[in-house]
């Protein structure tokens, strides 16, 4: 199959990337800028790569049609609440009006093509009770949230009215290798790893009393092929583990793992604003499909530690 992955270089992509090659598939990566180009450096000679900036329009249309793939997952954009606050605008552009001209130019396309939008769990804001599902009522804390959520409406109406085999993966907390790891606003689990790993101080917020359903990468791939497979068009997936990671774990397995020491702080004010609270999900639907995670949090953190060393080892190298 021809797939076209547009972020195929970044944190999930180039994972999803590699997979879908190595399971011979004919893929082709959209993405910004060669920033990351690190991150498919096993795959480069397999894939094709278009670089360009999906908020041009029309030139994303131009890629679209000339590759003219089966699938097309859309994994781009702005990742943190902290950026869309800082950029509103720009926001709506990378992570709404990017999901409309994908399926508008899908519709000119004249094939089947069947198009997996990549969510976030963060569109159900603060939830009234756990663990929470496909149908539970969405009230995003965040601008970020609220432009991925008006993407997943449009994936469904493109689906009812145009019968466009459209799909939402949303995803819960992903961590593991290739996430960033030195910003602070992003990827908190990788985060507080690295310091970890640096023999840093490793700052966890409110004791660590508060937990999400931490989902380690290569179980985001397996489930985004068996969507590939056999997701239904026009229906939503929720991803994750069903089971809740405590940061206070969190933190005494860093401890272990690592020369680094937690030191627990307390929650800034705006944190408090936009923060979703407990999070477990409940991925009954996508189990139904015959996937199921593999990787506890604790093994991930191990592989992700491994990843760290062997960055660090090459950069000595050179």
């Amino acid at each position: 199959m021809k797939i076209l992955i547009l972020g195929g270089m970044g944190f999930v992509g180039s994972h999803l990337s590699e997979e879908l090659v190595n399971n011979g598939h004919d893929v082709i990566i959209i993405s910004k800028s060669q920033r990351k180009i690190q991150n498919i450096a096993n795959i480069m000679d397999k894939v094709q790569i278009e670089y360009g900036d999906i908020t041009n329009f029309g030139w994303l249309e131009t890629k679209i049609l000339k590759h003219k793939p089966d699938v097309i997952f859309h994994l781009a954009g702005q990742l943190t609440h902290y950026e869309a606050f800082e950029n509103p605008l720009y926001d709506i552009d990378v992570n709404s009006k990017t999901t409309i001209v994908i399926l508008e130019t899908i519709r000119k396309l004249g094939k089947a093509c069947k198009f997996i939008l990549g969510s976030t769990f963060w569109v159900v804001g603060k939830p009234d009770s756990l663990p929470i599902n496909e149908k539970t009522s969405c009230n995003p804390l965040n601008i970020y949230a609220a432009d991925r959520l008006a993407s997943e409406h449009y994936c469904r109406i493109y689906n009812r009215v145009y019968d466009l085999d459209t799909l939402v993966m949303r995803l819960t907390n992903t961590f593991g290798p290739r996430e960033q790891y030195n910003n602070p606003r992003k990827a908190a689990l990788n985060y507080l790893l690295y310091r970890g790993f640096k023999g840093e101080n490793v700052p966890i917020y409110d004791e660590g009393k508060f937990f999400r359903d931490y989902i380690y990468v290569s179980d985001i791939v397996s489930a985004a092929k068996i969507l590939i497979e056999k997701g239904k068009c026009g229906e939503l997936y929720f991803i994750g583990t069903n089971t809740p990671t405590w940061f206070y774990d969190i933190g005494k397995w860093i401890e272990e793992l690592t020369s680094g020491k937690v030191v627990y702080v307390k929650s800034p004010d705006y944190h408090k604003r936009v923060d979703v609270g407990n999070i477990v999900i409940d991925n009954a639907k996508i189990k139904r499909l015959g996937w199921n995670w593999k990787v506890s949090v604790k093994d991930g953190l191990k592989k992700t530690l491994e990843y760290y060393q062997k960055m660090e080892d090459k950069s000595k190298s050179h």
